[in-house]
């Protein structure tokens, strides 16, 4: 191995994206995988062993903590720069590994490309950040002691590289064909295609790339790729046989060279095919929906929970299934001007039979050639909601005494957020680190496409990954609110509504005059509490503003949330199907001793204010953190 090659390390407990990592490295002619680990125990005994370059790390491992692993490889291997990867991209994770000095913070779902300019930054002791990240951290970073960082010094630029170099790095399978047309160079995804090495290579001619059948004379086959892409067979070395496409052309110089890109089709088709099958096989139903509101595609699952044949679903008015003005509202005024955002709504399903269920509707817009689409992805929440609603009305009929009720609403409060920490770990854990490998995958072999329609149809497929991707971590958010699990109530309702605001364009405001410290499970139970009263601001409100205040009144948190939306008729809206979300929030405060009122009319806007008592639970709070406070900080308007 040469000096210049990079020394990596992979740790990723999940086998996937660690294999998926280490192919990726292994294709870098610069980079040399000396190590791999499955948690952080292992990673810090792989970079003292091997003395890496760099290590490229998941933050979230079993036996151990990232900060404490990354602290061990600098005290031991002080050469060995830490490059953290994570599915969380929330302010406490990434500052709390920059703070122990890891040297690059990347979001699972990072092109694979800027993976790997991240090492490379790294071995030069660059700093690499997401600028949205960044952002984000920006001013807490300010404020630390960190003033021996320069920001300037740490996103610095690129070195050069020479001709041959470039040649060398191509994304693709490259040669150089001297003028008698003979092979001068071959990079190394040609030597992997075909199975020979550079000195098998050298001074073959194209044609002994090619089947018998494609043999014609030399200087006709070579004009033939020089002239368009040619979609015809490689032959390897073995004498097996693949899919290829060949195209070229003439480099300038003091010599006639021409140079010839080739790409491996098979792996394209087999990605196109686990795509289908990963759609096909999801748990949920699954529409493609045109700006028109009808459907174009649909999987096996919608066709059993709507219960029509998929033929009777494809062009049929999307409003058939899902009879609900909101959704048709998303659905056609995408704006075609910025990215779109994806989003999800609660709203009503009608079946064949006209029967009707609560559906949570997920909506993704999709950005083709042919025009905008929406992805919808639609569950049955009846179980759910039943479940969720019976558990809290049954409290009713307890008698209980004020400490009886209290110590229910701690187990009952600490089960439910459980749970959510159980779902939000396992789409870490699995889903997550799934779709992360298959879009590694896909970008690998993307960088060796050189025909524009398929790298078209490979970017629509790693814009679907992607999208997937922001989807889970922000479901994640929804169920584990980082800054909540911190002891911070103001900081996690101020991420809810800045998720709102970037998906609607809703100003907000948020007052926090609170100056207890809620005991754990009341903080839990308020934010979810104020959460299901902002959600229903964002579905159904169609507000522009929003005032959220958090006060101290008679030992307890009264929490006012008003809208200036359209209003309606509680009542009437509480009677439909799927609509349990006004009742919960007056159950909630009500099994925590407390008072919930709301107020609205049709065109008046809506005001949401529950009360709830601050004392101390009978039983130890499980499960949330005690760091962190309330901020004081007011939220001005963005």
């Amino acid at each position: 191995m040469g000096d210049d090659r990079i020394d990596v390390v992979v740790a990723d407990d999940d086998p996937a994206v660690r294999e998926a990592l280490a192919d990726l490295i292994d294709s870098h002619p610069d980079l040399e995988l000396v190590g791999l680990a499955i948690d952080h125990e292992q990673a810090v005994h792989e970079a003292v062993e091997h003395h890496p370059r760099v290590v490229i790390m998941d933050v979230h491992m079993p036996k151990g903590d990232a900060p404490g692993s990354v602290r061990a490889i600098r005290d031991q291997a002080p050469d060995a720069r830490v490059v953290a990867l994570s599915a969380h991209g929330d302010r406490e994770t990434v500052l709390n590994m920059l703070a122990v000095g890891a040297t690059g913070y990347l979001v699972k779902g990072t092109p694979a490309e800027e993976i790997l300019e991240a090492i490379n930054r790294a071995a030069r002791d660059q700093f690499s950040m997401s600028a949205d990240l960044l952002a984000d951290c920006a001013e807490p970073l300010r404020r630390a002691d960190r003033a021996s960082w320069r920001f300037e010094d740490l996103v610095g630029g690129r070195l050069e590289e020479s001709y041959v170099d470039l040649l060398g790095h191509a994304p693709c399978g490259v040669l150089v064909l001297g003028s008698r047309g003979r092979i001068e160079f071959a990079n190394a995804h040609v030597r992997h295609m075909f199975g020979y090495s550079s000195a098998e290579l050298r001074d073959k001619r194209l044609r002994d790339l090619v089947p018998e059948r494609y043999r014609t004379a030399s200087e006709q086959l070579v004009g033939r790729v020089f002239s368009a892409p040619s979609a015809m067979t490689g032959r390897r070395r073995d004498g097996t046989e693949f899919p290829a496409q060949f195209s070229g052309g003439h480099l300038q110089g003091k010599r006639a060279r021409g140079v010839v890109f080739v790409a491996d089709l098979s792996q394209l088709r087999a990605a196109e095919s686990r795509f289908r099958q990963l759609i096909e096989s999801s748990p949920d139903a699954m529409m493609i929906v045109d700006t028109g509101g009808r459907i174009q595609a649909a999987n096996n699952r919608t066709e059993g929970l709507f219960g029509y044949d998929r033929d009777h679903l494809i062009g049929r008015a999307v409003e058939a299934l899902l009879p609900d003005q909101p959704l048709t509202i998303s659905l056609r005024e995408w704006d075609e001007s910025e990215e779109p955002l994806g989003h999800s709504m609660e709203l009503v399903g009608r079946r064949s039979d006209a029967k009707q269920f609560p559906a949570d509707v997920s909506i993704s817009p999709l950005r083709t050639e042919e025009g905008m689409l929406t992805v919808l992805t639609v569950r049955d929440i009846t179980e759910v909601q039943r479940a969720q609603f019976v558990l809290e009305r049954s409290l009713e009929l307890l008698e209980v005494t004020d400490r009886d009720r209290q110590a229910l609403l701690s187990h009952l409060v600490h089960a439910q957020e459980a749970e959510r920490g159980r779902i939000a770990a396992d789409i870490h854990d699995d889903t997550i680190q799934v779709i992360t490998a298959a879009s590694l995958r896909l970008q690998q072999l993307r960088r060796r496409l050189r025909d524009p329609e398929e790298q078209r149809v490979m970017d629509k497929l790693d814009e679907t990954l992607k999208l997937s991707l922001s989807r889970l971590r922000q479901l994640i958010f929804d169920l584990r609110p980082s800054s909540l699990e911190h002891g911070c109530l103001a900081a996690a309702l101020r991420g809810l509504l800045e998720q709102i605001r970037t998906e609607t364009g809703l100003t907000y405001r948020l007052e926090d005059r609170l100056a207890a410290k809620p005991p754990a499970e009341t903080m839990a139970l308020i934010y979810r509490t104020a959460q299901e009263a902002l959600m229903n601001v964002r579905k159904h409100a169609r507000a522009k503003t929003v005032h959220v205040q958090l006060l101290g009144l008679d030992e307890g948190c009264l929490v006012r949330i008003v809208d200036d939306g359209r209003g309606y008729n509680p009542l009437e809206v509480e009677s439909r199907p799927g609509h349990l979300g006004l009742s919960l929030i007056q159950e909630r405060a009500q099994i925590a001793g407390g008072w919930c009122r709301i107020e609205s009319a049709p065109g008046t806007g809506t005001t949401v204010e529950f009360w709830v008592p601050l004392g101390d639970p009978p039983v130890p709070a499980l499960g949330a953190s005690s760091l962190g406070s309330p901020s004081s900080e007011g939220e001005p308007e963005p």
